[in-house]
């Protein structure tokens, strides 16, 4: 039996769900970086471009060299391993290159 006032706090509590592979208006990166943050590859993705299909290439192209995944990629990341070596893919809308703070400071 479902009880009325669990139903009601439920609905208050909305959840944000983050459309990683939305249709983005900016550029996107699909990274691939080494565990301590080394950039190995970088593609620039156009606005407007398919995000899913551009990870899900990506990982097609890294198993083809014979890495697996470590788990699913619909958060926009996955952890990749082969021969003891793991790495990241990461879909992300910043420039790995960009070396600019990444924190915010009211004194800056």
């Amino acid at each position: 039996m479902t009880q009325p006032w669990r139903a009601r706090e439920n609905r208050a509590m909305g959840r944000y769900r983050h459309q990683i592979y939305a249709q983005a208006g900016t550029p996107r990166f699909c990274v691939l970086f080494g565990l301590q943050w080394q950039v190995l590859e970088c593609s620039r993705l156009e606005p407007g471009a398919d995000l899913k299909a551009a990870m899900t290439a990506a990982i097609s192209r890294l198993a083809g060299q014979g890495w697996q995944t470590e788990g699913g990629e619909q958060f926009g990341f996955v952890f990749l391993r082969r021969a003891g070596e793991r790495r990241l893919l990461i879909l992300t809308e910043r420039d790995p290159h960009d070396m600019r703070s990444q924190t915010f400071s009211p004194f800056a």
